[in-house]
């Protein structure tokens, strides 16, 4: 072989690595790799699923938050992950999911999931059907009239009448969980950490919460059955051993 054919072979191996590239960074996910091992046996990586999440929390009139939230993991057409739904003065409802997702709709620039979400609301868990739409920047799921396909599994009675709640944007997903177990922590702990007494021998209990991870700082609002406050706090928090210090608590007036 010559060099000009090495130089034109050598210049076509290289556009097509370069391609290979260009289309793993456009999919996001790690290719499955093929090893060759000197038994001349061949070993086979598994693809590494996509992890997305979405959040929202929107204050409300009283003072309270409407939040959401949605964890997804995708690996090919499958999807798992948990959705929260958590309205400030109303019941919630919460779960994780799996199930199946298709392609980008281009006329949306959205993908849509259809999933299980096993559910749990009010002391009663129920696996129900649930639609999902994301994609770059938000998400959101449908809801609507459920009906009991005979086993006891709720499905839509018309998908075609959904109602899409409002959006929830793109974020990190260490934020959510880190969102998470403060919450639970000020949960746990408001009786040591408020700053103020109950009343009347009642106990502090927490009735609303919203953290926001980027600024350290939550709000939340509390009882004891007799008189209800609003405090701020601020809090450090360590990612690796997933534990909280509150370094300054303030009762609002």
């Amino acid at each position: 072989m010559n060099n000009t054919i090495k130089t034109v072979v050598i210049v076509m191996l290289a556009s097509v690595v370069v391609i290979a590239v260009i289309l793993n960074i456009t999919n996001n996910k790690k290719p499955a790799i093929k090893i060759e091992n000197k038994d001349n046996t061949t070993t086979v990586t598994a693809k590494e699923p996509i992890e997305m999440c979405y959040y929202r929390a929107d204050k409300t009139n009283r003072g309270f938050y409407d939040r959401a939230w949605l964890k997804l993991s995708i690996l090919d057409e499958k999807i798992s992950g948990e959705f929260y739904n958590l309205p400030a003065e109303s019941d919630s409802k919460v779960g994780d999911f799996t199930g199946s997702v298709g392609p980008l709709d281009q006329a949306i620039m959205a993908r849509h999931a259809d999933v299980w979400w096993n559910s749990r609301a009010e002391g009663m868990e129920v696996k129900e059907q649930l639609a999902i739409q994301f994609g770059d920047g938000s998400a959101t799921v449908g809801f609507g009239e459920m009906i009991d396909r005979g086993d006891g599994v709720y499905v839509y009675k018309d998908a075609s009448k959904l109602y899409w709640i409002e959006g929830m944007s793109q974020t990190d997903c260490d934020s959510i969980d880190e969102k998470q177990v403060v919450e639970q922590y000020i949960r746990d702990n408001i009786g040591k950490i408020s700053t103020n007494k109950p009343v009347l021998g009642g106990t502090w209990y927490v009735i609303s919460a919203n953290i926001n991870s980027a600024t350290k700082i939550g709000e939340i609002t509390y009882e004891d059955g007799h008189i209800q406050n609003k405090a701020t706090f601020s809090y450090v928090y360590n990612k690796d051993t997933k534990s909280v210090q509150v370094m300054k608590f303030t009762v609002n007036k």
